[in-house]
């Protein structure tokens, strides 16, 4: 579970715990969101691949492409666009990446295509 589905998994809790009147489980839960995003600001970023082209993640193979601007998208098999992003995005930058992608996706492995694109 990311960072994001944390934090939402938390907030939904808040929101029922507030709902409940329940003040001891919501000190709980907004502990548990401050130690959260420390642990957040404290992680730091994984290094960036240098160089465009594609890339795999360590744990699961999902594809990603480095375009020309250093932007990363993620890929399906026929090419398109896997908008999996916080926010639907189809494009981000490589903090996004990282914070979106569990720790075991690093480090990416570059893949050769065999293109002169490569």
């Amino acid at each position: 579970m990311n960072i994001f589905q944390q934090r939402e998994k938390i907030i939904e809790d808040l929101i029922t715990a507030c709902k409940d009147h329940d003040e001891e489980k919501t000190n709980h839960l907004l502990n548990q969101l401050t130690e959260l995003d420390k642990s957040a600001e404290q992680k730091p970023l994984t290094e960036e691949p240098k160089e465009q082209g594609f890339y795999v993640t360590a744990n699961d193979g999902r594809l990603l492409l480095k375009d020309i601007d250093d932007d990363w998208s993620a890929r399906t098999c026929d090419d398109s666009v896997d908008p999996i992003w916080n926010g639907n995005r189809q494009y981000v930058k490589w903090p996004t990446v990282c914070e979106t992608l569990p720790p075991e996706a690093f480090p990416l492995k570059r893949v050769n295509t065999g293109s002169d694109d490569d």
